[in-house]
This record gives structure tokens, C-alpha cells and sequence, in this order.
């Protein structure tokens, strides 16, 4: 099984309840096997066992007071 990794920087995140919110949201997507985010700059990484777009992470998180950025 292939694992991809989608590497991006999510702006808005103030605080754990914040990364603990996009966790459990884009952990929803299909194949999502980890999300780590770095709350201090926002940077994340997403690994999947399918292959993931920005779009993709932007829908799932879509009426949140997050800004989803390529890398």
C-alpha cells in the first residue's frame, strides 16, 4: 500500500482545541491515516493511503476560521 504526504500550512489555529478540531475533521477525509499539525506556525502534514489535494482539506474544513495554504 502506497502512503502519501501532503505537506501544508493552515493559518487561524490560536490554541490545542484548535489542532485537536482539524484533527478530528480532515482525520475524517478517506485514507487518512495521520495529521500532525505544529500549532505555533501552523505547519501540517497529512498522511494518507490515498492521494489527498488542498482542495480537499479546504472542503473538509469549509465554514471554520481556519486558511488552508500550499507549502
Amino acid at each position: 500500500m502506497n502512503n502519501y504526504t501532503l505537506t501544508l500550512k493552515i493559518s487561524g489555529i490560536t490554541c490545542e482545541a484548535c489542532v485537536k478540531l482539524i484533527k478530528k475533521k480532515v482525520g475524517r477525509l478517506t485514507g487518512v491515516t495521520d495529521v500532525a499539525i505544529k500549532n505555533n506556525n501552523g505547519e501540517t502534514t497529512i498522511t494518507s493511503s490515498n492521494e489527498l489535494k488542498v482542495s480537499d482539506i479546504i472542503t473538509a474544513l469549509s465554514g471554520m476560521p481556519y486558511t488552508v495554504l500550499e507549502a
